[in-house]
């Protein structure tokens, strides 16, 4: 947990939730005016998890996560305006892919309680369905029995047995004395997945147009590494020591590098996916009293980038332009400000 340090209970059970909002499509780090004008495509991210933690000792714990997906997507068919289409869209829900995790405090924290860095390795099991379907027509806006597969970004789980890596340090401050008491913590982690494709017709197989030679190894969804990092401080504000209620609480400003690879670290690259990645900044707040912890995060994203060659989509012909080709055509959707909530129960 964010400037938390090692504290706690033997055994700890806490509950998170995220949400975020994308309706404005980038290629490279720019806005895609016109894809995000003819398609108007809106992702709704909204993730719960449980996570639990049990110590074994004082330097090792083993945690366990659980997510709960409850995303949407949806977008104009045919895309060729709002007044020219219509909104269709469908939901992807359900249990996502369940992580393990051991972990191990590299210092003693009974002789370093006010610093110390911990590192990990653990497995992500594909327990989510990663091919969710729903009714939606072609590019052409017609066929509209036909079942489609959902964007891979909405999906509760990719179809592969994951490996995780990843580490936590804090540096509990002791001067000067505005900053007294405050922390200074950091954590990453990177997915790696082996598996090249798992088998799910990606969006491209759906559009129904005409394809060249560049697209036919995207037809199924890829199972991509995924890497996640973050940094930031937890102030304590002056005064509060002076407050029984108030001694727990922190104000934090918070640092978030996360995306997800064009290339893995193990294994092929076929298949379709989405890399990017994208940066972010933003306040938040951590409180604790007795053995309860509250935390609000609202990172705010100030740079993002989106690969335009992994993610360009086929598209009917524009202009003159190939029938299976148009660079402009990209599902690059970054939510521009998401909300993170977490209670944790030590016991």
């Amino acid at each position: 947990m964010p400037g938390l340090g090692n504290g706690g209970g033997k055994f700890q059970l806490s509950v998170g939730w995220r949400y975020a909002k994308a309706s404005r499509s980038y290629f490279n780090s720019r806005l895609n005016h016109n894809f995000t004008d003819l398609w108007k495509p809106v992702i709704r991210l909204s993730v719960l998890d449980v996570t639990a933690r049990y110590r074994l000792n004082n330097s090792t714990s083993i945690l366990a996560t659980m997510p709960v997906v409850m995303n949407h997507f949806s977008m104009i068919f045919p895309p060729l305006s709002p007044s020219r289409g219509r909104r269709l869209g469908y939901p992807a829900s359900g249990v996502g892919d369940l992580s393990l995790f051991a972990q191990r405090w590299l210092l003693d924290p009974k002789k370093y309680p006010f610093e110390n860095l911990a590192i990990g390795a653990g497995l992500k099991l594909p327990t989510g369905n990663w091919n969710l379907k729903g009714l939606v027509p072609d590019e052409t806006g017609q066929n509209i029995s036909r079942l489609a597969v959902s964007p891979p970004a909405i999906m509760p789980g990719d179809g592969g047995v994951g490996i995780i890596v990843g580490y936590e340090a804090y540096k509990t401050l002791r001067w000067p004395n505005f900053l007294r008491s405050s922390s200074l913590f950091t954590s990453g982690s990177y997915l790696i997945n082996p598996r090249n494709t798992n088998g799910t017709r990606s969006i491209i197989s759906n559009l129904g147009v005409p394809l060249t030679a560049n697209f036919l190894n995207r037809l199924t969804n890829s199972v991509a590494d995924g890497y996640s990092l973050s940094a930031g401080l937890a102030w304590r504000p002056p005064l509060v020591w002076e407050y029984d209620r108030l001694k727990g609480l922190r104000l934090l400003i918070v640092g978030k590098y996360e995306g997800l690879n064009s290339r893995d670290l193990i294994g092929q690259n076929d298949g379709f996916r989405q890399p990017g990645y994208a940066l972010a900044c933003g306040p938040g707040v951590s409180y604790s009293h007795g053995r309860d912890t509250f935390l609000v995060e609202m990172p705010i994203v100030f740079n993002r980038h989106i690969n335009p060659g992994a993610t360009s989509l086929p598209g009917l012909p524009v202009r003159g332009q190939p029938a299976a080709f148009n660079a402009n055509r990209q599902l690059g959707l970054v939510a521009p400000v998401s909300l993170a909530l977490r209670y944790v129960r030590s016991f």
